[in-house]
């Protein structure tokens, strides 16, 4: 549930902020959007122990205004959290790289892209396909129902799949998260990270780093 504090509390929040930070060395921390002078806009703190999001937003002038801390392990948060679009930014499997992101976007050849809403995983890529309808059950856990496709109907290589999953994922910082289980094959170990993109617009020059596939990715 997203908490909003008035700048008067702030004072009493230094000291938590220590606490947090000397008790959470994993804590990963991402500048979200910044204002055209280059001067922060919107700051990020993921606290993994406790799974809060802490968002710090800045006027122009480099002054804090604003502090919200979402607890990700309310679904509401969490629904709110993954909304977006996402790429696949590594997979490794046997510790062999299979798939990892270049820092070139070719719209002639673009990556599977997952877009995340309150009920909905849309995935779309050249070849492939997928509608689930999602459940946020809880900040690891989300439940797919729905039917991905590969391919054209008629060709040897199409294919096509009703599923049913309760997958779990780890959110990383706020620009990734780990898909456990991705494949499904539990004669492999696996490692599957997404990252959190803007597409852009078709007028605007290439510059969000996508993934170029080292080999194909499986369908999901």
């Amino acid at each position: 549930m997203t908490k909003h504090l008035p700048l008067q509390q702030f004072s009493f929040l230094i000291p938590l902020f220590i606490f947090i930070v000397s008790c959470g060395s994993d804590m990963v921390e991402d500048v979200v959007e910044t204002y055209d002078s280059g001067n922060k806009k919107v700051y990020v703190r993921y606290h993994p122990d406790p799974n809060v999001l802490e968002k710090h937003f800045y006027n122009a002038a480099g002054e804090m205004i604003h502090l919200e801390r979402d607890s990700l392990s309310y679904g509401y948060d969490f629904k709110h959290f993954m909304s977006g679009t996402w790429i696949m930014d590594k997979m490794t499997v046997d510790d062999e790289v299979m798939f990892e992101k270049d820092s070139v976007y070719n719209p002639d050849n673009p990556p599977n892209i997952y877009t995340f809403s309150s009920d909905k995983l849309l995935v779309s890529g050249p070849q492939y396909s997928a509608d689930y309808k999602i459940g946020y059950l809880d900040s690891s856990q989300v439940e797919l129902d729905g039917t991905w496709t590969y391919g054209i109907e008629g060709e040897k290589n199409y294919r096509t799949k009703r599923v049913y999953d309760i997958d779990h994922f780890q959110i990383l910082s706020y620009f990734t998260f780990l898909w456990t289980d991705f494949l499904k094959d539990t004669e492999k170990e696996e490692e599957v990270i997404f990252r959190r993109i803007n597409i852009p617009k078709t007028e605007d020059p290439p510059n969000s780093s996508l993934v170029a596939p080292a080999t194909p990715e499986e369908p999901r």
